[in-house]
């Protein structure tokens, strides 16, 4: 590579870094403030009954998707601009190098196989685990009900009296 093509490349590189970690932090700073809402101004229960600048808890729950699946993105594509840096590291410290260069797509392939199948692992055991509740639970409600069958089934076994 001619210098001058070299030294455009290693610029517009260093450009494509500085707007992806920019990006990062702005989506950061997003989790942050939408992950503050949903657990102080607007708790869970609150959907009912409170909203904040138009928009109820669940809408607020659904910029935070799409704000941390926007991070997601950017992080992936964080990682592809740094890849050859990772692979060049982890098979160093491992003592996996057996060339000067290793190669970037077999390790970009077993990587993203082994991610795939991860999270289809997750996917699998979350999809399988759900279960229907006898009743339904609501914020403080639920916690008041339960502490209070809690305590009377606790005098019940002590033959005590019902205080429920």
């Amino acid at each position: 590579m001619p210098a001058v093509e070299s030294q455009n490349y290693f610029m517009n590189r260093t450009l494509a870094n500085i707007i992806i970690d920019i990006i990062a932090a702005f989506l950061l700073l997003g989790m942050i403030a939408t992950g503050y809402l949903l657990r102080f101004p607007l708790p869970p229960g609150s959907n009912k009954m409170l909203s904040l600048w138009g928009y109820t808890r669940h809408q607020w729950g659904d910029i935070h998707f799409w704000i941390s699946l926007g991070l997601l993105i950017v992080f992936v594509i964080h990682l592809a601009l740094h890849w050859n840096w990772i692979v060049t590291v982890i098979s160093k410290r491992c003592h996996w190098v057996k060339t000067a260069h290793p190669s970037l797509i077999r390790s970009g392939i077993l990587t993203s196989v082994i991610v795939i199948l991860l999270m289809a692992l997750f996917a699998w055991a979350a999809q399988h685990s759900v279960k229907e509740t006898a009743k339904p639970m609501q914020g403080k409600h639920f916690m008041q009900t339960n502490q209070g069958n809690e305590s009377s089934a606790a005098a019940k076994a002590q033959g005590g009296i019902d205080i429920g």
